[in-house]
């Protein structure tokens, strides 16, 4: 037999990409192929089923936890508002880190949410070109642009959004003790604009095949102003009226966030061997004022008062790691250092109608400084034995805060030490079947406002107060999960900050940050995915080209006490997602997706049940370099919030209603030389983040 050489032709194998892509530790989630990813991020997030949307305030959450939120690695620590509008078109892909390693910071909620922008791998140029317009006055547009010439590569982002959102609201608060202050009824609207933009540059350098640095600075910023008006009438416990008043408001926000990173990678002769620095300097600032004009029936001169604060917080985080593949598995080791100064200068004056002058009547204004210093160090190790996985790994991190109230001259210092393992393991059966668990420990540690020992008036008759003392949060996670179609977990949570509310000297609401015992939440996750691919165990008919149901339940139970509050009670509930892909005339895609969650209930509250249809619009041009794209949002026009508060002495309602929620808008996106992904690191903790948002 003689040896013969054959030339094949080439061979082109097809396939659609998964909307999710299931990995041991995370859910990768491909902007691509979500419907409605030309729209808004959170609207695109959404339609996925992996995470939850308060209607109300924007805030994602997944599995009912809080989550911290990235971009390209870095924390992005805006107000959920301005993450509600940021256009998908800026992201490749999502990362849904549902089992943090002992790489990451320990801080900051139990899961992780990342958003991947974009770059290209090709020598030349390319980029990206995306705008959207809808109802509500909402544009948004951006470019991306990368530029690669053998060992240097330069690369930049722009990209910016207005929305306007005018809303209806109710608010209703009863308080059983009070004779006097029995029962306020409230009812007004608000108006607001809401500007953002984000700013990229940087460029990569290879000295060698060895030696690389990347260098880039970013620029974000948030701007919002809200007109509110309300009219409130006070009743007494016979129901008669004792007095009433109107408000007129003004409140306005800006967030501004500046970051210099540098990276430097060194690269060993065995392969995979090698040493990584990095290094990152941020620069926040937020200010914010309210103006608020009240006229009473019952007094002679309207009470009118003005307020601001203006916080900065600077922070420098350096990290070293070093990653050692050997036969028995790959370890990486490395060490973070960070130190962080916030400063928040509070002033409200009160007008004093008979003097004509601007007085702090109540001595609210304060000036709060707080510093804190994270050491922290750990090792990992991953290795692979056929159909076996195991990814496991242990962070000690030592935090250490100093906090001093000028205005009254308080001080406190608190360090707190501890450890945090990870294990991840998973079998895999075949290409669609994996059997996967995993267990790790995070903690929440006390944000500025949280420990800040002030009081702030919040309105009429009640107020908020920090709480120095308050201790970190603690939680325990474990999760089963068969591929994407079955995920049971059950998180453990010890110290829990929260928010709570008591009425106390017969009509003043009082809220504080305190450590209620403990919660307990179970729950599960069915999901039904099919898309139509060659490997597709199910071959549906070809105009349909994807389909998945996913069916959501939690239950939880809390412990905990609140002045004369009670806060042990269980919770329960669930939500239903189901998305539906088509292939309609004229080769357009059409994407159906729908929301649901029942009515939920308990001991301490209602909330009225939630829908959420939307349909998606999809044409693409010019071999998929041109997309246009028609969508409409909320078609049942449900997206609303209502919900009733329970407790010992006190009852309370809200409605927020926009009034628009049916958006309709149209996009349009172009793409030039192959422009695709670019992932760039993390090195931050999301300390800066004020826990909410980046709202108070």
């Amino acid at each position: 037999l003689r040896p013969t050489t054959y030339e094949m032709p080439e061979i082109v194998i097809k396939t659609i990409k998964p909307m999710v892509e299931f990995h041991v530790d995370k859910q990768v989630i491909n902007m691509d192929q979500v419907p409605g990813g030309s729209g808004t991020l959170t609207d695109a997030l959404k339609n996925t089923g992996l995470v939850q949307v308060d209607p109300q305030s924007n805030a994602i959450s997944v599995r009912g936890q809080a989550v911290k939120i990235e971009m390209d690695g870095q924390p992005y620590d805006v107000p959920d508002n301005m993450l509600a509008n940021l256009p998908a078109a800026i992201a490749d892909q999502v990362e849904l880190i549902l089992a943090p390693s002992a790489k990451e910071s320990a801080e900051g909620g139990t899961y992780i949410l990342n958003i991947v922008s974009k770059k290209s791998i090709l020598d030349s140029y390319s980029g990206s070109v995306h705008g959207n317009i809808g109802q509500n006055n909402q544009k948004s547009g951006g470019l991306d642009l990368h530029y690669k010439a053998g060992k240097f590569s330069a690369f930049g982002s722009a990209f910016g959004w207005h929305f306007q959102q005018t809303n209806d609201v109710i608010n209703e608060n009863v308080n059983y003790k009070s004779t006097s202050f029995y029962r306020q009824y409230s009812k007004g609207n608000s108006d607001g604009n809401y500007n953002g933009s984000y700013y990229k540059l940087g460029f990569d350098y290879n000295f060698d095949d060895q030696n690389s640095v990347t260098f880039y600075t970013n620029y974000s910023k948030y701007s919002g102003n809200n007109d509110n008006i309300n009219n409130t009438e006070v009743e007494n416990s016979s129901l008669a009226k004792v007095y009433d008043y109107s408000k007129n408001g003004k409140n306005t926000y800006e967030y501004a966030s500046n970051n210099f990173y540098g990276f430097y990678k060194r690269k060993f002769e065995k392969k995979g061997e090698e040493l990584t620095v990095d290094a990152m300097l941020t620069k926040i600032s937020t200010p914010n004022s309210s103006d608020q004009y009240y006229n009473y029936s019952n007094k002679e001169y309207p009470q009118i008062h003005n307020s601001s604060n203006g916080e900065d917080a600077h922070t420098f985080i350096t990290k070293i790691a070093f990653v050692d593949p050997t036969d028995i598995g790959k370890f990486e080791t490395g060490y973070n250092y960070t130190t962080r100064d916030r400063n928040s200068n509070y002033n409200a004056l009160d007008y004093i109608g008979q003097t004509g002058e601007w007085q702090d009547t109540l001595g609210l204004s304060n000036f709060f400084k707080y510093n804190e210093d994270i050491h922290a160090a750990y090792v990992t190790y991953s290795n692979s034995w056929g159909k076996y996985e195991l990814k496991t790994g242990i962070r000690a991190e030592n935090l250490h805060t100093h906090g001093d109230q000028m205005t009254t001259d308080e001080s406190f210092t608190n360090n707190y030490f501890n450890v945090f393992p990870n294990l991840n393991l998973s079998y895999k059966f075949n290409d669609m079947f994996q059997l996967a668990f995993n267990t790790f420990r995070r903690v929440r540690y006390p944000n500025m406002y949280f420990v800040n020992p002030f009081k702030e008036y919040n309105g009429v008759n009640n107020y908020s107060i920090g709480n120095p003392t308050i201790k970190p949060q603690f939680i325990w996670s474990y999760g089963v999960s068969l591929s994407q179609y079955i995920n049971t977990y059950y998180v453990h949570s010890t110290g829990n900050m929260s928010y709570q509310t008591a009425v106390i000297n017969d009509s003043i609401s009082i809220s504080s940050p305190i450590n209620i015992s403990s919660t307990d939440l179970y729950g599960v996750e069915l999901s039904l995915p099919y898309y139509n691919s060659p490997t597709s165990p199910v071959h549906l008919p070809d105009f349909i080209t994807s389909f998945n149901i996913n069916y959501s339940y939690r239950y939880q139970k809390s412990h905990g006490n609140y002045y004369d509050e009670n806060l042990n009670y269980n919770t329960e509930w669930s939500d239903i997602n189901a998305n539906l892909g088509l292939k309609v005339f004229y080769d357009i895609d059409m994407n159906i997706s729908l929301w649901y969650k029942p009515k939920q209930s308990d001991v301490r509250g209602t909330n009225r049940e939630q829908k959420y249809l939307s349909l998606y619009i999809s044409k693409t041009f010019f071999n998929k370099k041109l997309k246009l794209n028609f969508s409409v949002d909320d078609i049942l026009k449900n997206q609303k919030w209502e919900g009733w508060t329970y407790g010992n002495d006190y009852r309370s309602y809200e409605l927020y209603s926009p009034t628009i929620t049916r958006r309709v808008s149209f996009g349009i996106s172009y793409s030039f030389n192959d422009y695709t992904e670019r992932h760039d690191r993390n090195i931050d903790d999301g300390r800066d983040s004020n826990g909410n948002g980046g709202q108070r």
